[in-house]
């Protein structure tokens, strides 16, 4: 068996402009260590800092700085006064299908009973197909808006053209060199687009949409009740969570704590966060996975009903299929995991290969993305798993970590795959399988060029600042929560704890000792830690004279009593500092 042995993290400090953080210090009348912080996030100076802390509705953008938002809004006034049919084209996961809930939700307000169309991700895959274009050309439908999908269906456009239909394209994907002839496309990264937030997901692109009806039709601001429904879409979808999808977030966990869609209310308290502060962690691992589950396993439509829902008993029972199905999710995923991770270890070349290409004909294309990026996460290296169909079809979702970007791999791969796209993170492809050697070998050079040598394919953790153990107090705590909502360019702040010692021996914790739990000391001061995923380096750990530790600062609590807790990232066994 080809054994892989994951290389340890590489822990590496932030360096600072000095100058920089002065100046914040100064401005801002904050510490040092707080100043580094906000120099991290490129909050230099006191007006940048300002917005950023104080997070207000008012700075959202005026929507109609979209090159074509005007022709949308038109387009919709004209099918509201003609009482033309119109179908919302959404997506299979949780930005999609929060985005089409939100759309029908507010045109449902202004007196527009609109119809839905969500591909099914097992026979159509992703975005706009043909096949969608004719069951909506068989319902009678003149408009198509589609959400979260749609910048690449130059054909279907055309398609749906041909039949009388119109569309209006709102979307958050990379254009390619040719965009659809639609009636309107509000993309912000649609080359020459003027609009300056250019990282909104696609219920935030929704939203703007809704934003612009609102204000055209000088109708209440129905699109702010929609904001719960925008923050789960943006959070799910890991977009950066600065510029507007700050304030999104912001808002928008504010309303799903305190007066949520009553679907999320009821999907919330499923997952008994009713009484806890939401934050990203809890949307991304708790909500959206039933959500997206449906998606993956079968039928995304459950999740719009759920959204759409008036009806209590109606939204219990739409959650209780929802997380039904997310448990069988998590069998499948398991199953294939063990399968990918065993193929792995007996057919990767490690010491020469720099991404990991795993295919067999059966598993469960609904998981792959999933997989995949289980198999980054244990190789450090991008993967792509392929599930191979009866017509010899290959069938892949790729994922891959740090700055390496998938998608430029792809594309050097282009002439032997026969779909491919994406985002620089993730990414899909399909190839006929009798490729899959050549594309393996051609996928693993494309990566290289970006690495260049196996040694660099390691883990590296980037910590903000260097901190003492006695620095960690309930009131630093406090502070470092203003900077929430996390997220993507928003991430918890890291920190370095260096010599540290064992004040109670380590334990390895978990269904298979996976997890690793210390309680250590340092500079006179203790404080528990886990490493979730560090259950490997329990031997390591344990005999060590003193180590460091890489942490973000989180909170655990135990039958109502909360202690702060280093939550390990990294850890460098037997350093002196």
């Amino acid at each position: 068996m080809n054994k892989y042995a994951r290389p340890r993290e590489k822990i590496i400090v932030r360096e600072y402009d000095d100058n920089i953080v002065a100046k914040i210090e100064k401005e801002l009348n904050i510490s040092k260590m707080f100043a580094k912080i906000l120099a991290s996030r490129g909050l230099a100076d006191f007006e940048k800092s300002k917005e950023f802390f104080n997070p207000s509705l008012e700075n959202l953008r005026d929507p109609f700085l979209f090159n074509q938002m005007n022709a949308a809004i038109q387009r919709i006034i004209m099918a509201k006064e003609t009482s033309e049919k119109i179908v919302i084209y959404g997506d299979y996961d949780v930005d999609g299908i929060t985005a089409t809930s939100l759309i029908l939700r507010v045109l449902k307000k202004i007196g527009i009973t609109a119809d839905y169309y969500l591909p099914d991700r097992l026979t159509e895959g992703y975005g706009v197909s043909k096949n969608g274009i004719e069951a909506i050309v068989r319902s009678g439908a003149n408009l198509i808006i589609t959400v979260d999908c749609g910048i690449t269906a130059v054909d279907e456009c055309e398609y749906a053209k041909r039949h009388g239909i119109d569309m209006i394209i709102t979307d958050h994907h990379e254009a390619k060199d040719e965009v659809p002839d639609a009636v309107a496309i509000i993309d912000p990264k649609v080359d020459a687009e003027k609009y300056p937030d250019k990282e909104l997901a696609g219920v935030g692109v929704a939203l703007k949409l809704a934003q612009a009806i609102c204000i055209t039709l000088k109708t209440d601001d129905f699109w702010k009740d929609e904001l719960d429904l925008a923050a789960f879409g943006t959070a799910a979808d890991i977009v950066p969570l600065i510029g507007e999808n700050r304030i999104i977030t912001t808002f928008g966990y504010k309303k799903m704590q305190e007066n949520p869609n009553l679907g999320l209310g009821a999907l919330i308290f499923a997952q008994g966060m009713s009484k806890k502060t939401l934050t990203t962690s809890d949307v991304v691992f708790k909500l959206s996975p039933s959500v997206n589950a449906a998606g993956r396993m079968g039928d995304p439509k459950i999740g719009v009903k759920l959204l759409l829902s008036k009806n209590q008993n109606e939204c219990e029972n739409y959650v209780k299929t929802l997380v039904a199905t997310n448990t069988q999710r998590r069998e499948i995923e398991d199953g294939v995991s063990k399968d990918a991770f065993l193929v792995c270890e007996e057919n990767i070349d490690f010491e020469n290969e720099f991404a990991v290409v795993v295919a067999k004909k059966g598993w469960h294309s609904g998981i792959l993305g999933i997989v995949a990026a289980r198999l980054v996460e244990r190789f450090c290296r991008p993967a792509i798993l392929f599930s191979i169909d009866d017509e010899g079809i290959a069938h892949g979702s790729a994922r891959t970590f740090g700055k390496c970007d998938v998608l430029a791999a792809l594309t050097e791969c282009s002439d032997i795959l026969l779909t491919f796209g994406g985002h620089k993170a993730a990414a899909g492809a399909s190839i006929n399988a009798k490729n899959l050697d050549a594309f393996r070998k051609r996928f693993s050079d494309a990566i290289k060029k970006q690495f260049v040598t196996v040694d660099s394919l390691v883990p590296i953790v980037y910590a903000d600042a260097e901190i003492n153990v006695a620095q960690l107090t309930p009131k630093f705590f406090a502070n470092l929560k203003r900077i929430e909502p996390f997220g993507p360019s928003n991430m918890r702040p890291v920190f370095v704890a260096r010599n540290l010692n064992h004040k109670f021996s380590p334990k390895a914790i978990g269904k298979n000792g996976e997890h690793l739990k210390l309680y250590v000391s340092g500079d006179g001061y203790c404080i528990d830690a886990i490493g979730y995923g560090f259950g490997s380096r329990f031997d390591e750990i344990k005999n060590a004279q003193n180590f460091t530790l890489c942490f973000v600062l989180g909170e655990n609590t135990y039958m109502g009593k909360s202690e702060l807790q280093m939550e390990i990232r990294g850890i460098e066994a037997g350093t002196q500092g």
